[in-house]
């Protein structure tokens, strides 16, 4: 799964973290992409969100801090039950003078089913600003040194946009055109499972379970893939 939460702020504005963890456990996934998470935040009660996530839904946790202020932080997280071999993180370029906001990519290499195998889950969460992707695309892609590696995130862009040549020419999507934003009525296709190797894809796109139409301003995305 691959999910933009929001701070856990849902359609009511409300922030309210036990609607993102029904959402999630409503699909019960091995692997948890999540973007837009807050830690020590006032905005969100001072949560450690991953964290609360992890222990709500019994999963291990890897964080990467895109923003930090003092004790507040803001960034991505990887939510997994599968035994976790090593963590990175990778800083994004930013090409514009009017840069959105720092950007990273956290790389989890983790232990995978089959015999002997490892997997490499990379969750980002791209910028707003179109000058920028581009480079940040090409960045990831040239990172993609795993024979079996899952690209996961809101890439801010459509499958067809250019920016996402790079990848397009590495990866296969699995969710293909799934259409993620606005929650409520979702038209965009901004949130993205792309993967490589020796996968195959069983089943794939939108989840709305639980209360996903109003937990998030996004809806999550979702894959069901077995070593092939």
């Amino acid at each position: 799964m691959s999910y933009n939460i929001r701070n856990g702020r849902g359609a009511d504005g409300r922030v309210d973290l036990g609607r993102i963890a029904d959402v999630i456990a409503s699909y019960d996934p091995d692997i948890v992409a999540l973007q837009e998470v807050d830690a020590g935040r006032p905005r969100s009660g001072s949560v450690d969100q991953a964290a609360d996530l992890g222990a709500r839904l019994g999963l291990a946790v890897e964080y990467a801090v895109c923003v930090e202020r003092g004790c507040e932080r803001y960034g991505i997280a990887t939510l997994t039950r599968l035994p976790v071999i090593e963590t990175r993180h990778i800083e994004l370029p930013s090409v514009s003078h009017r840069r959105s906001e720092p950007r990273r990519a956290l790389v989890t290499r983790l232990e995978w089913p089959a015999p002997g195998a490892t997997l490499a889950v990379v969750n980002t969460h791209l910028s707003i600003l179109g000058a920028e992707r581009p480079a940040q695309i090409a960045m990831i892609a040239s990172e993609l040194d795993a024979d079996e590696v899952i690209v996961a995130g809101d890439l801010n862009c459509t499958p067809w946009s250019p920016a996402m040549k790079p990848l397009r020419s590495r990866l296969k999507s699995a969710t293909r055109r799934a259409r993620t934003w606005p929650a409520r009525l979702p038209v965009i296709p901004l949130d993205h499972i792309l993967y490589a190797g020796k996968l195959d894809v069983l089943e794939a796109g939108t989840w709305r379970g639980a209360a996903a139409r109003r937990a998030s301003d996004h809806l999550p995305v979702v894959a069901l893939l077995e070593a092939a």
